[in-house]
């Protein structure tokens, strides 16, 4: 093993904790938005930001240390993989539907 392996697999854990963390603040603030305005597109729009950036980096460090520290055996990290894959999968998919019923309600004068 390279002497500098452990050192970068401490920052790659760093760094995706820190993404986990700031996902959630711009999910928590995509939830006042909601709060504030009260509008299905705002509430499909912060469920989305939720799930891509805060649960999806989330779930993808949690199993990451499940597997690092064997609480869970290596041969799981393709389903890890796929459940963090499907969480983003519909996250993208609730921003794409907020954006589309988002425009599809302005009037054409707009």
């Amino acid at each position: 093993m390279a002497p500098f392996a452990a050192p970068v697999g401490l920052l790659a854990g760093v760094a995706a904790t820190g993404s986990a963390v700031v996902g959630l603040y711009i999910g928590y603030h995509a939830y006042r938005g909601l709060r504030r305005n009260d509008d299905p597109s705002m509430r499909y729009l912060s469920v989305g930001m939720l799930l891509l950036f805060g649960l999806a980096y989330a779930l993808a460090v949690a199993g990451q240390g499940l597997i690092a520290f064997r609480v869970v055996s290596i041969q799981y990290q393709p389903v890890i993989r796929l459940v963090v894959r499907m969480v983003q999968l519909v996250g993208l998919l609730s921003i794409a539907y907020s954006l589309r019923i988002a425009t599809t309600r302005r009037s054409p004068t707009e």
